[in-house]
């Protein structure tokens, strides 16, 4: 486990949160909306560039490329928590429909949600019951490319997987697609893996021969350049205004955040549970408990914190007592199961 890496995951997932914080402050209270924290929601880019590093650095080990158990893997760390946030979802659009703006509460919309396959269900709209929930659809695709490309051709550099991102968006800007389906599996966003791919390959080089100040100077650019463009909304070009100042700042991580700090370990290991979990918390305490709590007045900045504080502490309980469970249960019944276990035994018998 790299320190670095688990410092930035909890930090994308703060970003995030804080975003989500101040698009539903201006939404609930008619505030100026052009005083959003945009650039909060780089924190999706750099979990898609940390992502690409992550299954670079996976795939790039010495060893043979077990396919099957990379996507047992996958399936284990990503499928079971976001199942049960969409279940919950779909039983509350079923009951309590009016907490939600809008939403297709129906069996096609929750099947498409379960299978991360971004579909048109309805006006255009090709996203899930939850509504962070896209991006997990970008990421089991790309997983779905890496298995493929690694497992099947032997791509342990992912050249192959980058060339087919990058001609998926050539294609998507070159045929400007109006099925939304196409239009979501061709976004430009997918580059944003491939920059976390040339990470992997960059640092895994620089690393070994001495990066100098290199990294330090990269981790400042990257922060810099998210930091001018606070509330600027970045429109068409987020790969561009995101992605790569995301891509600048894990390289320079990498090489400068080699400490070791419990809490910052901790909010990583909870990244993936506030991801999924803060929507609801942030949601349940600007629209029903401040409206309700009118008797106490107090800066904006405090409320910041609660929400903050209380949606670490959901994530928290979240990742132990559902998030880690579950995953667990997962990957020991799908190494278990007749199909996964006659696999293994046949790649082992040729392999000797």
């Amino acid at each position: 486990m790299l320190h670095s890496v688990q410092y930035l995951r909890a930090a994308a997932a703060l970003a995030v949160l804080l975003y989500h914080i101040s698009a539903l402050s201006q939404e609930t209270w008619g505030l100026d909306p052009e005083r959003i924290d945009h650039a909060g929601a780089a924190g999706v880019d750099l979990f898609f560039v940390i992502s690409g590093f992550v299954m670079a650095m996976i795939v790039a080990r010495p060893g043979d490329f077990d396919g099957r158990e990379f996507w047992v893997r996958r399936i284990a760390r990503v499928v079971p928590a976001y199942w049960v946030i969409t279940l919950v979802v779909f039983a509350l659009g079923w009951v309590l429909p009016q907490l939600f703006n809008a939403a297709n509460f129906d069996i096609s919309t929750l099947l498409t949600s379960l299978s991360f396959i971004a579909l048109d269900h309805g006006g255009g709209e090709t996203g899930p019951l939850l509504v962070v929930g896209w991006t997990l659809n970008y990421e089991m695709f790309f997983y779905a490319i890496v298995a493929l490309s690694a497992g099947l051709f032997g791509d342990r550099r992912l050249i192959g997987v980058s060339v087919a991102l990058i001609a998926l968006i050539a294609l998507g800007q070159w045929l400007r697609p109006d099925n939304p389906t196409l239009v979501f599996y061709t976004d430009p966003i997918l580059f944003e893996f491939v920059l976390g791919i040339l990470v992997f390959r960059t640092w895994n080089q620089t690393r070994k021969t001495g990066q100098g100040l290199a990294p330090l100077a990269m981790l400042i650019a990257g922060s810099i350049l998210l930091l001018i463009q606070w509330e600027r909304p970045v429109g068409d070009m987020r790969t561009v205004f995101w992605g790569v100042p995301a891509a600048a700042i894990l390289y320079g991580a990498l090489g400068t955040l080699n400490f070791r700090n419990s809490l910052l370990l901790r909010l990583g290991d909870w990244s993936y549970a506030l991801y999924l979990t803060h929507v609801f918390v942030i949601s349940l305490y600007i629209k029903h408990i401040i409206s309700r709590v009118t008797f106490i007045e107090l800066p904006w900045q405090v409320h910041y914190l609660i929400m903050v504080a209380s949606a670490c502490a959901v994530a928290a309980m979240f990742h132990v007592l559902v998030e880690q469970p579950l995953s667990r249960w997962m990957l020991h019944r799908m190494r278990r199961s007749p199909v996964f276990t006659a696999s293994s035994s046949q790649a082992a018998k040729n392999t000797v």
